[in-house]
């Protein structure tokens, strides 16, 4: 299905439905059966159309909507990796680290709480508060708005859109339809199984599905046609490592301490929920995820630890760690290996098709400085420090270091100036660490010419690696 035709299915779906508004639930009180995914909800006073979705999806990709012009919404929902990143704890705007992954947005029209913690609802509220985070893009939205309306284009899509100047309340409304209306699968093998297709799922499946609903007890909460409550748990998990040192630690408490938290400075763990309801009931609950399209967006939990849907199983198989308020349904199945087989068989036929979008089609590239050398366009352009520190270290065990790493200490200039090209996937060693190092296609992305490439690949390799002969615009180009 092409993206248009998606966009325009989306619209007229969502046009036949009248119930809207829906709060965030804690703890719901009742247990939908898992099924089809029904038509998305519209928002009565936002209404989908296909000047609204063209809008949010400019603004998706759009640079400027962070202060450092460097991120955009995308920098941490790739399409092409399940509109998530890959990588345990997602980027963060430069200087800042995050202490959480980067939920997927797919399906998120459907979901009744946003944010691993619940913390902004609905989509439109969400989008202007990822904008401010200090965390995320920390950009003065009024700022933001005076270069939109001194971009011809951007005020005519607004006006478009909404018949207004381009505010913060149609910025909010205008990325929430993109990501309700737009991000949307299409049916699973699940889908069509419960349609009547009696072969659409294998025999595996089907009887994971049956432990499922059973003996695995996952329906308590991941039910409904989205396979999440949207409700708050807390599923037994010990702290994680890589929050222990002091660079996360310092953001751990200010987390804590803007969401006015008295005992912030004592904060030594992402307490999920408690954040922001100051209850200790709350503590180290976080949201439901849905489950769909799990295959495409590992790694999985609210910090990403899990790396693959098996040790996902093997948590609720055990009964979770046995931490501090951890809920009383998590505790141990005795699965049989045959069984955690067939429940991963029947989680892995829940993946529908995904809408299609081609990045480069919608990422504004952004305006190059003339004279820029590698190193400003690491910190700027090129968005490399948002993952990797101006020194060459990356977030310890979430991004790799460029210092010491064999990849660019042995690696040739063409090497690197494909990584910055197309991205890359797939473990990589540094020391003692292993990185699950996923890099989106930066060159892409972020409309690097041929030249700008190669003045990063050699600033790169020369900074922190073998003092090679610098990379050419002409090497470059052979790897496009």
């Amino acid at each position: 299905m092409t993206e248009s035709n998606r966009s325009s299915r989306a619209i007229v779906l969502a046009a036949t439905l009248a119930a809207w508004g829906a709060s965030a639930s804690d703890t719901p009180t009742q247990v939908p059966d898992i099924g089809p995914l029904p038509p998305v909800e519209a928002n009565p006073d936002n209404p989908p159309t296909e000047a609204r979705l063209a809008l949010g999806r400019a603004l998706f990709f759009d640079n400027r909507i962070s202060a450092s012009g460097t991120m955009n919404c995308a920098t941490c929902h790739l399409p092409h990796q399940g509109w998530t990143v890959q990588t345990p704890l997602s980027p963060a705007n430069p200087g800042q680290v995050e202490r959480r992954n980067s939920p997927t947005l797919i399906n998120v029209g459907y979901n009744k709480a946003l944010i691993w913690d619940g913390r902004a609802f609905p989509l439109e509220r969400q989008a202007i508060g990822s904008t401010k985070n200090p965390l995320h893009k920390g950009q003065d939205i009024d700022k933001l708005m005076a270069t939109f309306r001194a971009d011809p284009e951007m005020v005519r899509m607004f006006q478009e859109a909404y018949g207004s100047e381009p505010n913060p309340d149609d910025y909010g409304k205008a990325l929430a339809v993109f990501q309700r209306h737009f991000i949307v699968t299409g049916p699973s093998p699940f889908d069509h199984y419960v349609a009547g297709d009696a072969a659409a799922m294998d025999a595996a499946a089907v009887r994971g599905m049956a432990l499922f609903k059973g003996k695995g007890n996952c329906v308590a909460c991941h039910n409904g046609p989205n396979f999440t409550d949207s409700g708050f748990y807390n599923i037994g998990l010990k702290d994680n490592p890589l929050l222990a040192d002091d660079v996360h630690q310092k953001v751990l408490k200010f987390d804590a301490k803007r969401t006015k938290n008295d005992d912030w400075e004592t904060i030594t763990t992402d307490p999920g929920r408690y954040l922001i309801t100051h209850d200790q009931g709350d503590w180290g609950r976080f949201k439901t995820p849905t489950l769909r399209n799990l295959a495409d967006t590992p790694p999985y939990t609210h910090d990403g630890r899990y790396r693959t849907l098996k040790e996902v199983i093997d948590h609720y198989d055990r009964g979770g760690d046995t931490t501090r308020n951890q809920d009383p349904r998590i505790k141990p199945l005795h699965l049989s290996s045959e069984e955690k087989q067939d429940l991963e068989a029947f989680l892995l036929a829940l993946r529908g098709p995904l809408p299609d979008i081609r990045m480069q089609d919608w990422v504004r590239p952004v305006v190059a400085v003339a004279g820029q050398d590698g190193k400003t366009l690491f910190e700027g352009k090129a968005t490399c420090v948002n993952c990797h520190q101006a020194d060459g270290n990356g977030v310890p065990g979430v991004f790799p270091p460029l210092a010491g790493n064999p990849r660019v200490v042995e690696g040739d200039g063409s090497f690197v100036a494909h990584t910055i090209i197309h991205g890359r996937s797939g473990e990589i060693t540094v020391g003692d660490k292993v990185f699950n190092a996923v890099m989106p296609p930066i060159g892409t992305q972020q409309g690097l010419s041929d030249a700008e490439i190669a003045a990063v690949a050699t600033y790169v390799r020369s900074t922190w690696g073998n003092q090679a002969a610098p990379v050419t615009a002409e090497v470059v180009g052979r790897q496009r």
